[in-house]
């Protein structure tokens, strides 16, 4: 795993946590928005992890 896909994962973290406590707090739509980027930098972590794991496989294979 490389930095760039740890640097998605704390970022998709952070933001998610984030719009939540705006959500919950002060500004709604902020938050609704700072929540969809955190799930957006998780899913691309999640691409870049699938796509490391397939290369990992087929060259084992």
């Amino acid at each position: 795993m490389n930095g760039a896909v740890l640097a998605l994962a704390i970022a998709g973290v952070v933001s998610f946590f984030a719009g939540a406590y705006l959500a919950a707090t002060d500004n709604r739509t902020l938050g609704i928005v700072l929540m969809a980027n955190g799930l957006l930098f998780q899913v691309l972590c999640l691409r870049q992890l699938k796509s490391v794991n397939t290369k990992d496989n087929s060259d084992a294979g």
